[in-house]
């Protein structure tokens, strides 16, 4: 593998599964993926066929075909373009796909909501709300659907402590992950109140980046 291959792959050690026409699906590990194909491992190459669609989550779907075989991996090309980020956009291989999950960013001071929102869409997010109370955040989060929240943690008049306990509080939006911003707090009041991640201010891009990938993807247990 040259150089330049080398630096295109990305290690990711993440399962996944084959499609086949026939209608049966085969479990594998995609060891590493680039934008033009990636490595799989399999139990056995055997009953693969030479064209199949690759299943890496629910938002991404790659149709591939195989370029080489070994004992328990296969090489495989990209029929079309890659779905995928670049620059401060790229993560995980799930990462990648939950970056269509939709955003609330709340705080009380207006400039940061759009200042926060901005950076959200940077970092690859499109579908980014705001809101500048808890209460009507809260009432958001009840009307649609929503993957990650980043709340303010001294608002007024409710707090981003109440906040998140009544998120927590509530069954139907008490599981959305939820990454509290501070200026005063510390990372063990964060974590104590329930938040899956903490950002002190002020904070950059990339710094917002790995709080969201650190949320998303968790690291696997050894």
């Amino acid at each position: 593998m040259s150089d330049r291959r080398a630096k295109q792959r990305q290690r990711v050690f993440k399962s996944a599964k084959i499609a086949i026409k026939s209608g049966g699906v085969i479990d594998c590990t995609v060891r590493d993926i680039s934008k033009d194909g990636a490595s799989l491992q399999v139990a056995s190459p055997l009953g693969i066929p030479e064209e199949f669609e690759l299943v890496l989550d629910d938002k991404i779907q790659q149709r591939c075909r195989v370029k080489w075989r070994k004992e328990t991996q296969i090489g495989v090309e990209f029929q079309s373009a890659f779905v995928g980020t670049t620059g401060a956009q790229e993560g995980s291989l799930s990462l990648r796909g939950s970056r269509s999950l939709p955003v609330l960013v709340v705080d009380d001071s207006r400039t940061m909501t759009q200042l926060i929102s901005d950076l959200v869409r940077k970092v690859g997010f499109n579908d980014v709300d705001a809101e500048n109370d808890g209460h009507s955040a809260l009432e958001r989060l009840r009307d649609k659907k929503y993957g990650l929240v980043l709340s303010d943690w001294e608002m007024q008049p409710m707090s981003g402590e109440e906040f998140l306990r009544a998120m927590r509080q509530d069954r139907a939006i008490g599981k959305i992950p939820i990454i509290l911003i501070t200026g005063t707090a510390g990372r063990g009041t964060a974590w104590l109140a329930g938040a899956a991640a903490y950002l002190p201010k002020p904070f950059s891009e990339s710094d917002l980046n790995t709080a969201i990938e650190r949320v998303l993807e968790p690291p696997s247990a050894p």
